[in-house]
């Protein structure tokens, strides 16, 4: 029998539970926020649902399938689903947090995405944890039974893991881990440029994809043995030729076309690339 939702709002505690199941693939089932008195104590039950907590001040210890972590202040953590968990404020400094608590077909993946998992419940937040209150709170905002309060609490929560998978990117990023293969960054590149070649740089390939640009580079080098840049100017120099072939626009025109700014600039590249000049080659049987 599902449990009628519930908001509890008292001093150093408010709790929105048993929140209804918006869609499949990603759910919230609680959401709150807590100071907590000095060593307060939860035997957590094993869990259902997947609880991220995000420590806005103070100390406290976790202890996930026997393993004990310290925490504290903008450190963010996990109590995972099917985990024997306890956690417990420090006796000096004990910790506030806030959390939510969901589950769905995507859960997981979001949290990968995150690097939180049961083998790693514990991350560094790379922005304060306080930078997620705003969008916490607007969800025990939204604490009324209505349609429309169903429908901004899960798009609260797709918020509050899109910013927590987009903050902790940098920290992925550093260890050379990504969200994708190399070879999906690689296509999703070429056909970027393929589409926007004729006014784009490499910072904006690299801007597009999601990835830095000496990654960037480090893929096309191994992937197609040159670099962003020389790719971006060969596919520049193959359309021009083709449209050399293809049509009586003039050298200037051409070059303009393609994203050159000086026609001499462009010529003098063209025969370095192909032996000839550009109309030395649309002659050519070549």
């Amino acid at each position: 029998m599902e449990r009628e939702t519930t908001y509890k709002n008292v001093a150093g505690f408010k709790c929105l539970r048993n929140i209804k199941r918006q869609t499949n693939d990603l759910y919230l089932v609680h959401c709150g926020m807590q100071k907590c008195p000095p060593g307060y104590t939860y035997d957590h039950k094993i869990p259902n649902e997947n609880h991220v907590h995000f420590v806005t001040d103070g100390k406290g210890v976790l202890t996930v399938n026997g393993k004990e972590y310290s925490i504290k202040k903008n450190d963010i953590f996990l109590i995972p689903k099917g985990a024997n968990i306890k956690y417990f404020a420090d006796m000096e400094k004990p910790w506030t947090y806030m959390w939510v608590t969901f589950d769905g077909e995507m859960a997981d993946t979001y949290l990968t995405n995150a690097c939180l998992s049961a083998e790693t419940p514990v991350v560094h937040s790379t922005i304060p944890t306080e930078s997620y209150t705003p969008l916490i709170q607007s969800i025990l905002d939204a604490n009324h039974l209505t349609m429309a309060n169903e429908i901004k609490r899960v798009a609260y929560l797709y918020e509050i893991l899109s910013m927590l998978i987009e903050a902790q990117a940098s920290a992925r990023n550093a260890d050379g881990s990504y969200d994708y293969s190399a070879d999906a960054y690689v296509d999703y590149a070429l056909q970027y440029i393929k589409i926007n070649y004729k006014t784009i740089k490499v910072g904006d390939i690299a801007n597009y994809v999601g990835i830095n640009r000496s990654y960037l580079t480090s893929l096309f080098k191994k992937k197609l043995n040159v670099t962003p840049q020389q790719y971006l100017i060969r596919h520049k120099l193959s359309e021009a030729a083709r449209i050399l072939k293809s049509t009586d626009m003039s050298v200037a025109e051409i070059a303009e076309a393609v994203g050159y700014d000086d026609s001499g600039n462009f010529a003098r590249v063209f025969k370095q690339t192909y032996g000839l000049s550009p109309q030395n080659y649309r002659s050519s049987e070549v």
